[in-house]
């Protein structure tokens, strides 16, 4: 398998992790029909998974160590950061938390994009 078609996969399917974050999200706050769509939630589990699978072969394929690649790591922490955010957020009955937890996590959302384009590390 070649690296940049694994590479240029994995983002494109990171931008869709992203816009489903964003669908399910605005639909919790207006009513909710779409993020309760089984299509939407099997769709965004599914993608997801195949993030991590992609993100995972192209660590194995470039024989990237998360310890000693500080970006990595900072990268995979907030991924994982990320994700509970996003799973905290959809148990949020009220607006104003709804609001907060797309914000915290649209930050959150850009810190991944420059770790991974820039490479270079905010904290370590």
């Amino acid at each position: 398998m070649d690296y940049l078609a694994v590479k240029h996969s994995h983002m494109a399917i990171a931008m869709l992790s992203v816009i489903l974050f964003y669908v399910r999200a605005f639909s919790r706050m207006g009513s909710g029909k779409l993020a309760k769509n089984k299509a939407i939630m099997i769709g965004s589990h599914s993608i997801d998974t195949l993030l991590l699978v992609s993100a995972l072969t192209l660590i194995f394929m470039a024989k990237i160590n998360p310890f000693e690649q500080y970006w990595l790591l900072e990268k995979i922490v907030l991924v994982v950061i990320y994700i509970g955010i996003g799973a905290k957020s959809a148990r949020q009955t009220k607006m104003a938390a709804k609001v907060a937890y797309v914000l915290v996590n649209t930050a959150v959302i850009l810190a991944i994009g420059y770790l991974a384009t820039s490479k270079s590390a905010f904290l370590l």
